[in-house]
């Protein structure tokens, strides 16, 4: 989990590694987004039917309140009649750091089944998760950083050379249209690249 490169890649790792360590039928990891629960990745096949139902149970788990803490339930007939799960059993538990939404990890049985002897198997896999999903964030945001400071850093030349500016003197005009224009720095510094000139108010200025 550590080594994925991005966040998509942290969550198919994820899934594929929770079916090795607890043996369900299938398991998924879900987000609240819009109003209602999403798969980001799941194992097996992201077509396979039960995924959906296994969303739709944790949205019916949410809205109740029931998921500030890990919870696992054996044969769920009276709680997920109504989504269509009959007797299967469920296992959620949750993945702390992502900033925006709140995530789950879910272990399912498509027939009944026993999870809640993993429930504490399940916390310390999701808290490891949640763990990779720090580090591969924070990644995330070197690497893009990185590129932004790489795209300034050509801009700046492309400018130096066309008005033959010191590097100081093209870093301020980069700044002063993205100040001026509400724009991030690291998009005007792309239009140079693409256009090898800036946007027309700082052109302006630059005369």
């Amino acid at each position: 989990m550590w080594a994925a490169p991005d966040v998509a890649a942290l969550w198919r790792t994820v899934v594929d590694e929770a079916l090795a360590l607890i043996a369900a039928d299938g398991a998924a990891v879900v987000t609240y987004t819009e109003r209602f629960w999403q798969t980001l990745a799941a194992h097996p096949g992201d077509a396979a039917p039960d995924h959906s139902a296994a969303a739709a149970v944790t949205e019916m788990l949410f809205r109740r309140g029931l998921l500030q803490q890990p919870i696992s339930i054996d044969d769920p007939a009276e709680d997920a009649s109504a989504n269509g799960l009959g007797g299967r059993a469920l296992l959620v538990a949750r993945i702390e750091g992502s900033p925006r939404q709140p995530v789950r990890l879910v272990w399912y049985a498509t027939r009944p089944a026993t999870l809640s002897r993993f429930a504490d198997l399940a916390e310390a896999f999701a808290h490891h998760a949640s763990l990779a999903l720090g580090a591969v964030m924070e990644r995330d945001n070197l690497n893009r950083a990185v590129a932004a400071r790489h795209r300034v850093g050509l801009a700046q030349g492309i400018w130096m050379t066309r008005r033959q500016l010191t590097a100081d003197q093209a870093f301020a005009l980069l700044k002063r249209d993205s100040q001026n224009t509400h724009v991030k720095l690291r998009a005007i510094a792309q239009t140079v690249i693409q256009t090898g000139d800036l946007p027309v108010a700082a052109e302006n200025e630059a005369e």
